[in-house]
């Protein structure tokens, strides 16, 4: 008898199946090897239960609204993307690389600026980029516990990804929300860069119906897969300005008649999203001159 359920851990082999309030240990089987297919942490999958100590077994992988290559996940629905304030500090470029990436796969993103307390302008600062940016923008302190609860009504229900950098609180995040004591590590004085406890991926069940991998890779994204040429369709604050440029191949740098560039000039586009759509862009162009030759 095959029963429905989704993986929200693999491990050594092993995949471990949530279904109907229970958790079941199970192999894949051979023909999942044979046709070169890998179940992924948050697929729903149907498999045979074992009887008593017997090993259950994934029989089929159902369609998924999505997946990643890195890290290898399935069927995601937001991705909360963790900036920090301080310690370590932030670093915008990758903030937009990674922003871009998930625009690219149509993921909701919903910006998180961490760690208020321990600057509130600048968090004020961040959020009103990103909110003229067109995001969802929410500033926390898992420390004082300021604005998880308008984080927590975003989760009910969902199946959510967290992102950033080493030491932006992710750890601190999931403690809070799902009511758990993970480790977490100091950020280094040095690297400033905090070091990361996850080991292995897997899918975190919390009340409500909240779902939140715990998978590392979130904070690694490459871009490659974008073409250089569409990048600024994943500027979503390019986006009334597209199409108005006076060529139409406008790569939106150097061109006359750029409407990005006016926008930029006339203060409706943010500074930092321009310049790192730019460093991206030209990121993108050298890999694919590479590819070429």
């Amino acid at each position: 008898m095959k029963a429905k359920g989704k993986i929200i851990k693999a491990l050594g082999g092993f995949y471990y199946i949530l279904s109907q309030g229970e958790v079941y240990e199970a192999r894949a089987r051979g023909v999942f090897r044979h046709r070169k297919i890998t179940p992924l942490v948050g697929d729903q999958v149907l498999f045979s239960q074992g009887e008593g100590e017997a090993l259950s077994y994934v029989e089929e992988i159902l369609d998924r609204k999505n997946s990643l290559k890195r890290p290898p996940v399935a069927n995601i629905d937001q991705v909360f993307l963790l900036v920090p304030v301080a310690e370590p500090d932030y670093n915008l470029y990758l903030v937009d690389k990674l922003i871009a990436y998930y625009e690219y796969l149509n993921i909701d993103i919903l910006l998180v600026i961490s760690k208020k307390d321990l600057d509130p302008d600048q968090a004020q600062v961040l959020k009103e980029t990103y909110q003229k940016a067109g995001f969802p923008v929410f500033t926390i302190s898992t420390k004082t516990g300021q604005g998880m609860g308008e984080i927590y009504k975003q989760l009910v229900h969902k199946t959510s990804a967290l992102a950033g950098v080493s030491g932006a609180g992710k750890t601190s995040f999931l403690n809070d929300v799902l009511g758990l004591d993970l480790e977490t590590q100091a950020v280094s004085e040095k690297s400033q860069r905090g070091r990361h406890t996850t080991r292995h991926s897997e899918l975190m069940a919390g009340p409500d119906g909240i779902l939140i991998f715990d998978t590392p890779g979130f904070s690694s994204i490459d871009v490659e897969d974008i073409p250089s040429e569409d990048l600024g369709h994943y500027f979503r604050d390019f986006q009334p300005y597209l199409g108005q440029c006076k060529f139409q191949d406008c790569i939106h740098k150097n061109e006359p008649g750029c409407e990005i560039r006016r926008a930029l000039l006339d203060q409706e586009i943010e500074e930092s999203r321009y310049e790192n759509y730019i460093r991206i862009y030209d990121d993108l162009l050298e890999k694919e001159k590479n590819t070429w030759r």
